[in-house]
């Protein structure tokens, strides 16, 4: 089927090995259900809108995150950000609040908070010049003699628009932009220099200072003999290159490996996608709200975003939207986070095949009756037309299937959303014989997945 990849199949689960946080969950429906095979044990968000965090003490490989059995409809969006930013600390203090007595002024004043900042918050100061001589903010650091520094700050034009600089006032070096051309000028120990944009008019400003030696360098910024203003936010501070900004309070501010905020973009950012291939099927019995969450009878649905290409995560923050949610709160019971391997040929044959566990009986006057049962489905994947290699690998992945679930997507990425959504199973190698037999036969069995 044209634009349609070869199946995909998540063997190794890293959301087991990380920390799990949610922004909200109801009673005891808990973020650690997502990380159960046990379907009927789910994590409940309070409402519509919920984050999902996972974090690694080590990196992991990410190509794949996914919620095989979930409550959301067709409108839902899924935002997936991955980060594998180390540990860094800015220096600075009171780093989005200028008007602290940390921030020493010359010739400045910063009258008032003034607008929004880049994360969305009213927390924007204008840095005031009067006119005087050269007007500025800064603070004192210590500084170590061979260790290179980015510094960093959120500028945007007010009432001046002219050349705004970054300064270390001690060793004498500068990074200057001019705020109408943007034109960048680097000099003395600033090198590296880099300005980018943000919404609103916003830049963020940075460069790396090197220290003449060891000792407290006076870092500030502004540097203009003018009467009027610019506004500020969030300055930084820290060893190393350039990475996400991360505020201080009353003392620098750590951000810890993998951390990953509310606003700002990191090594991939989906941007707000559809989660699901298609809404839940409504079983008969069930109204669509009950059939949304019907896990064990066929309803549900299964949200996935396949990553472009495999990113290295130390962090991932996954946000949910799903305002026409049918049952008011988002739900979910199982999550899946990691690699996935793909062979170069698709399955020659790869039918799912529904089970349905109801029981045909006849009375005694030999009408027929049903004990109704619960569905799991069932995917028998043909590896007889698999190059050789790829059949090696794909067993070679199955051994340990029959403890360790796999996510399987027959068609992902399809642009038929249900043929997705039919056609991806969450479940174990259902028989010990396919990978128990000689490894020639191997190449020309069906191995089957059988839903969890």
């Amino acid at each position: 089927m044209a634009g349609v990849n070869n199946m995909r199949v998540v063997a190794d689960n890293a959301a087991d090995r990380a920390t799990l946080t949610a922004s909200s969950s109801a009673g005891a429906l808990v973020q650690a259900n997502l990380l159960t095979d046990t379907k009927s044990d789910v994590w409940r968000a309070s409402g519509t809108s919920a984050r999902l965090t996972l974090i690694w003490v080590g990196a992991e490989t990410i190509g794949c995150v996914a919620l095989p059995f979930c409550n959301l409809s067709p409108t839902a969006t899924m935002r997936v950000r991955v980060t594998n930013e180390a540990q860094v600390t800015n220096l600075f203090t009171y780093s989005d609040q200028f008007d602290n007595v940390a921030w020493s002024k010359t010739r400045a004043t910063t009258p008032s908070t003034n607008g929004l900042a880049p994360d969305g918050t009213n927390t924007a100061e204008t840095l005031q010049g009067d006119g005087t001589g050269t007007a500025y903010a800064f603070q004192g650091r210590s500084l170590t003699l061979g260790t290179s520094y980015n510094v960093s700050v959120f500028v945007k034009a007010g009432t001046y628009a002219g050349a705004f600089q970054i300064h270390d006032f001690t060793d004498g070096g500068t990074v200057q932009v001019n705020l109408t051309s943007l034109a960048l000028i680097v000099s003395g120990n600033f090198s590296a220099a880099k300005l980018d944009t943000y919404p609103n008019g916003w830049y963020r400003l940075s460069a790396t200072v090197t220290p003449l030696s060891t000792g407290t360098k006076n870092i500030g910024f502004f540097n203009a003999n003018t009467t009027g203003n610019v506004l500020m936010w969030g300055a930084m501070l820290a060893a190393g290159g350039l990475s996400s900004y991360y505020p201080s309070g009353s003392a620098s501010g750590t951000r810890p490996h993998g951390y990953i905020d509310s606003w700002q973009s990191y090594a991939y950012d989906s941007g707000a996608v559809l989660a699901c291939p298609a809404g839940s099927i409504t079983p008969r019995g069930f109204t669509a709200a009950q059939a949304a969450s019907a896990y064990a009878f066929g309803g549900g649905a299964a949200a996935c975003h396949w990553l472009p290409a495999a990113k290295v995560a130390g962090g991932i923050a996954i946000d949910i939207s799903d305002p026409d949610n049918l049952q008011g709160y988002i739900e979910a019971a199982r999550l899946v986070a990691g690699p996935y391997w793909s062979p170069k040929y698709n399955a020659s044959s790869a039918p799912m095949t529904p089970v349905d566990t109801t029981d045909l009986y006849r009375t005694d006057a030999g009408d027929q009756g049903a004990d109704a049962g619960y569905i799991y489905r069932r995917l028998p994947i043909d590896l007889s037309l698999m190059p050789a290699a790829d059949r090696a690998a794909f067993v070679n992945i199955l051994r340990n299937s029959r403890a360790y679930p796999l996510l399987v997507s027959v068609f992902p990425g399809s642009a038929d959303l249900a043929l997705e959504r039919d056609n991806m199973v969450y479940g174990r190698r259902s028989k010990n014989s396919e990978v128990a037999i000689q490894y020639a036969l191997s190449y020309s069995t069906t191995i089957e997945i059988e839903e969890i």
